[in-house]
C-alpha cells in the first residue's frame, strides 16, 4: 500500500484532469482546476465528451467547435500555457476515467451534476458514476473559485479511503484549517439504557477509540493532522451541526470500501454528491 500512497502524493503536484460540458456548473470546476494547477505547478488537462449517437460528420463538427470554444475560453481565463484540451466522443464515464488513468492524473475535477428531481431517486447521476469508477480523488466544485480553501470539514470512518482524501486535501489546501469527526452509533440503545453512561455505550466508545488509534498510527496521515473527534449521534444530524459550526468551503470524505454496499460509493458519499453543501473532495479506496 505505502508505495502507492507515495506515488499518489508525488504525482499530485503534476497532473490534474478537469472535465467540462461547457455549462456554468462546469465553468466553476474549470476555474478551480486551473487555479489549483497554477498554484501547484501541475499540468492541467481539460477534457470534454460529446455524444457519439450522431452521424460521424456531425460528431466531428461538434468536436471541432467544442475544442475551439474551450481553447478560446482557456486563453480568456489566463490558464497556464501548458494546459491542454481534449474532446472525445462516447460514454463520459468510461472516457473520463480512462483519460485520467492514461494521463496518470492524481486529481479529477468535476462540476456539480444537474439536478433532475425524480430521476435522481431512480438512478445514479453521471457524476456519481464517474466518481465510483475513478481510481484517483475527485473534486466536485460547487462554488466560485474566488480564493484558496480555508476551512475543511472531514467526516471519517477510519478507512484508507478517508486517509487518502485527507492527504489529497493537505496537498490542494495546505493552509486550510481541518476539522474532522467520527460518528459513533450505539447499537440497541433503547434496550440497553441509552447512548451515554451505559455499559454498552462505554464498551462501544472504547472500541471506537481503539480503532481511531490504530488508524492514526497506520494510515500515513498528513503531518499535523489532529485526531478526529468521536461524536455519538446520527451522521446526517452531526454533519449538519458541524457544517453550521465550521462553515466549510471544502468537505472531504472517502468512498465505501465494502463490496456489498447498496451504493458503489456508499450511501453517505452518494448523498453528498447529489447535493453538496460546499465543494466536495471524494477519494476511493487505495486498493482499487
Amino acid at each position: 500500500v505505502f508505495p502507492l500512497l507515495n506515488r499518489i502524493q508525488e504525482v499530485s503536484l503534476k497532473t490534474i484532469v478537469i472535465a467540462t460540458d461547457l455549462s456554468p456548473r462546469s465553468d466553476r470546476a474549470l476555474r478551480r482546476g486551473l487555479r489549483l494547477a497554477a498554484k501547484l505547478g501541475a499540468h492541467a488537462h481539460v477534457i470534454s465528451i460529446v455524444d457519439d449517437a450522431m452521424p460521424e460528420d456531425m460528431v466531428a463538427q461538434l468536436s471541432e467547435s467544442v475544442t475551439e470554444r474551450l481553447t478560446s475560453h482557456l486563453a480568456a481565463l489566463d490558464a497556464p500555457q501548458d494546459a491542454s484540451v481534449s474532446v472525445l466522443s462516447g460514454d463520459p464515464v468510461e472516457l473520463v476515467s480512462e483519460f485520467a488513468v492514461a494521463r496518470e492524473a492524481s486529481l479529477l475535477v468535476l462540476g456539480v451534476h444537474r439536478k433532475r428531481g425524480f430521476l435522481d431517486r431512480l438512478r445514479e447521476s453521471t457524476s456519481e458514476r464517474i466518481v465510483a469508477a475513478s481510481l484517483v480523488p475527485v473534486l466536485i466544485v460547487k462554488d466560485f473559485a474566488d480564493g484558496d480553501y480555508e476551512r475543511i470539514l472531514a467526516p471519517v470512518s477510519f478507512s484508507q479511503a478517508c486517509a487518502a482524501a485527507l492527504r489529497s486535501a493537505a496537498i490542494i489546501a495546505p493552509e486550510a484549517e481541518t476539522t474532522s469527526f467520527h460518528v459513533l452509533h450505539v447499537p440497541f440503545a433503547g434496550l440497553t439504557g441509552g447512548t451515554h453512561g451505559t455499559e454498552m455505550s462505554r464498551a462501544v466508545r472504547a472500541e471506537t477509540e481503539r480503532k481511531r488509534e490504530i488508524w492514526m498510527q497506520s494510515s500515513n496521515l498528513p503531518a499535523g493532522y489532529v485526531s478526529p473527534e468521536i461524536i455519538v449521534g446520527s451522521v446526517p444530524q452531526t454533519l449538519a451541526s458541524k457544517i453550521s459550526q465550521v462553515s466549510p468551503d471544502l468537505i472531504v470524505c472517502g468512498t465505501h470500501e465494502r463490496g456489498m454496499a447498496v451504493h458503489k460509493l456508499g450511501s453517505f458519499a452518494a448523498d453528498l454528491l447529489r447535493d453538496p453543501p460546499a465543494d466536495l473532495l471524494v477519494s476511493p479506496p487505495l486498493a482499487r
